[in-house]
Parts: C-alpha cells; sequence; structure tokens
C-alpha cells in the first residue's frame, strides 16, 4: 500500500499532490455541508428550502469533487477531460450559490431574476467550454468575477431582508475568492494553485456560513 501511495506522489508531483489534499479537504467537507443543509431544509418542511439546499449543496459538492478527480489524474487524456469538467462547475457553483439567496428572501422582487441570470450566464460559460474550447486563461477569470460580482445588485434588498451579517458574509466570500485569482496567475510563485484554493476555501465557506446560518433557514410570509 505504502509503495502505491509513493507511486502516486510521484506521477503527480509536489504540486499536484498540495492542490489535490486542498481540494480534497473541500470535498469533505462540502459533502458534510450538503448533508446539514438538506437535513436543516427538510426539517423545516418548506419546499423553497429543501429545493435550494439541494441545488446549493450539489453545486458545492460537484466542484471540489470535480476539482479533486482532475488534481488526482495522470493520464493526459483524463486530465484535460476532467480540467474540462472542473472548469464548469465553477459556473454551477456560481449559479448554485446564487439560488437560495434569489429564491428564499429575494424570491418576491429581484430573485427571480437573479437567479435566471445567474443560470443563464452558467449555461452560456459552459457552452464556451464545450463547443468554443475556451479554456483556463483571463477570459475564463474574467467571466467568474463578473458572474460573481453581478450579485451586487442585490445588496440592497438582501440588507433590508435578511439583515447585515449574511450580506457581509457573501461579500467577504466573493472577495476571497477574487484574491485567490491573484495566486492563480502567479505562476513563479511556488504552490500558486494550492494558494488559490485555499483562498477558494475561504469563500466557500463564507458563503456556507451565511446560506446555512441565514438564508436556508430563512422565513417569510410570502
Amino acid at each position: 500500500m505504502r509503495t502505491v501511495i509513493k507511486e502516486r506522489y510521484h506521477l503527480l508531483g509536489v504540486e499536484e499532490v498540495a492542490n489535490a489534499i486542498t481540494h480534497g479537504l473541500g470535498l469533505l467537507l462540502s459533502i458534510v455541508g450538503f448533508v446539514f443543509v438538506v437535513t436543516m431544509a427538510a426539517l423545516s418542511g418548506d419546499r423553497w428550502q429543501i429545493g435550494c439546499a439541494v441545488v446549493y449543496g450539489t453545486s458545492l459538492v460537484a466542484l471540489y469533487a470535480a476539482s479533486t478527480l482532475y488534481h488526482t489524474a495522470v493520464g493526459e487524456k483524463a486530465k484535460l477531460r476532467l480540467q474540462l469538467v472542473d472548469h464548469c462547475c465553477i459556473y454551477i457553483l456560481i449559479a448554485g450559490s446564487y439560488t437560495p439567496f434569489a429564491l428564499i428572501p429575494l424570491r418576491n422582487g429581484i430573485g427571480p431574476y437573479l437567479f435566471t441570470f445567474a443560470w443563464a450566464f452558467a449555461a452560456v460559460g459552459i457552452s464556451m467550454k464545450l463547443f468554443m474550447n475556451v479554456r483556463s486563461g483571463p477570459l475564463s477569470a474574467i467571466t467568474y468575477l463578473l458572474m460573481g460580482w453581478v450579485g451586487l445588485v442585490a445588496v440592497q434588498p438582501l440588507y433590508e431582508t435578511v439583515g447585515f451579517v449574511p450580506m457581509a458574509l457573501i461579500v467577504a466570500g466573493g472577495v476571497s475568492y477574487t484574491l485567490g485569482t491573484i495566486f492563480f496567475g502567479w505562476h513563479s510563485l511556488k504552490h500558486h494553485h494550492a494558494i488559490w484554493h485555499i483562498f477558494v476555501l475561504g469563500g466557500s465557506v463564507l458563503h456556507f456560513i451565511a446560506i446555512a446560518g441565514y438564508i436556508i433557514p430563512y422565513t417569510t410570509n410570502l
């Protein structure tokens, strides 16, 4: 068993091992988070909360599973395919993170428009990856950031419905994701990709606290 692990380590290299470990941790946490938010929503009996919890939790698990599989793959063909899946799942996670905000506290106002925008943008982004051969690079990073920060249009109504704390958490999560892109492009820095992963984990944790702690449990008379 130890020999197999050593061979795998040699094939992947130190950088990829670090990348796999950081998002492997994210995968474990996202599975626990999925069970938590879905159970909490199910106990409420509210179909909106249940649906949003499933969508959000699934998008979170999908992203970290795809990333972990990509960074543990050793064959060139498999790695390229899993990289494509990984990049597509970024759009899915962003749209999945929008969903609880849009369809629970904001569903009587800007929420449905935000929900439609997020998933339409995700569909376009994924189509670009699949059919236009747009891989990683500045264009991809710009589309991810643009898709995420468009949510600022909902800051005021979100503050009015759920208050300052969840709004601050979601903005802080966005800042963490954004700062991470600095390291994503810093190729001369050792373990730059793993450092980016840590910022991604930070953003995910902050968004999870906002969604699990304030948005999924939010009750409305609508």
